[in-house]
């Protein structure tokens, strides 16, 4: 039986990593896992990319050391997404590295309509060290503290304290994670 060639398969699993501007020893990059524009992607030593997640790595993507970035998580925008050392991400896990101007009149605000029908604004998300990210949340452009937990499903639109436990669309600190 003769296998098609699937275009951009060279993009999936661990085809990818002699095409990253970086890559840490012991990086596990599972088959289904596909990075668009691999060469502004950074992988520190030891981290896991799951099956079917999906980095569209906009101006780069950098995912710190003993990170689990788990399936169907997604990174998305033309900004810069950083995860520091030890950082778990909850499976469906969205990062927007961008998002849209509303303010400026008669753009219409729909992906695929041409150069000049949309405006951009590129932005970062950070997320710092031993942070645990719940299940389906959302993470906009913002900054989340060192050792922050964010509850399953939440929205996260404004930056989140360190050591703070932060759930709900929009997400708000409901208590604290003792400091080791």
């Amino acid at each position: 039986m003769v296998v098609p060639e699937i275009q951009g398969l060279e993009f999936m699993g661990e085809n990818v990593k002699d095409k990253l501007k970086s890559c840490g020893e012991g990086v596990r990059i599972n088959p289904m896992a596909k990075i668009v524009k691999p060469e502004v992607v950074e992988l520190g030593s030891h981290c896991r990319i799951g099956d079917f997640v999906f980095i569209y790595a906009g101006t780069g993507v950098k995912i710190g050391e003993h990170t689990d970035v788990q399936p169907h998580t997604v990174f998305w925008g033309g900004g810069e997404t950083i995860l520091g050392d030890r950082v778990s991400t909850g499976p469906g896990t969205v990062f927007l590295s961008a998002t849209y101007s509303h303010h400026t009149p008669g753009l219409k605000m729909v992906d695929g309509l041409g150069d000049g029908s949309t405006h951009t604004l590129g932005a970062r998300v950070v997320v710092g060290n031993d942070v645990y990210i719940g299940a389906n949340s959302t993470i906009m452009p913002v900054t989340i503290g060192d050792g922050a937990v964010i509850g399953a499903g939440s929205f996260v639109n404004k930056d989140v304290e360190p050591y703070g436990i932060y759930v709900g669309s929009p997400a708000k600190k409901i208590g604290e994670r003792p400091r080791e």
